[in-house]
């Protein structure tokens, strides 16, 4: 297998890691965030609105980042494709 077309969740999981980690893209990520996960950022959106969160990332064949609230959150939402600015607070710790 060379690409994710057609690609399930019951055909991923099935996959041997090392052909997972050879399919697997990072087109979706938002690239100001690329390297920030498990941080906590504080960002302007591009439409003037401020946000802090700690960066997430999701697992899978095409991750994406996602905002997650507070350290004892279990998940969030989907991260912005862009912002007018990320700035980092800190490390959050697990």
């Amino acid at each position: 297998m060379d690409t994710l077309e057609g690609m399930t969740h019951e055909r991923w999981i099935a996959l041997p890691t090392w052909e997972r980690d050879n399919l697997r893209t990072d087109d979706s990520l938002t690239p100001q965030l690329v390297g920030l996960e498990g941080w906590r950022v504080e960002v302007v959106t591009t439409y003037g609105e401020t946000r802090r969160f700690i960066v997430g990332r999701s697992t899978g064949w095409k991750p994406i980042h996602i905002e997650i609230a507070r350290r004892d959150s279990t998940g969030g939402g989907a991260a912005s494709k862009e912002y007018a600015s990320v700035r980092t607070l800190y490390r959050a710790q697990s």
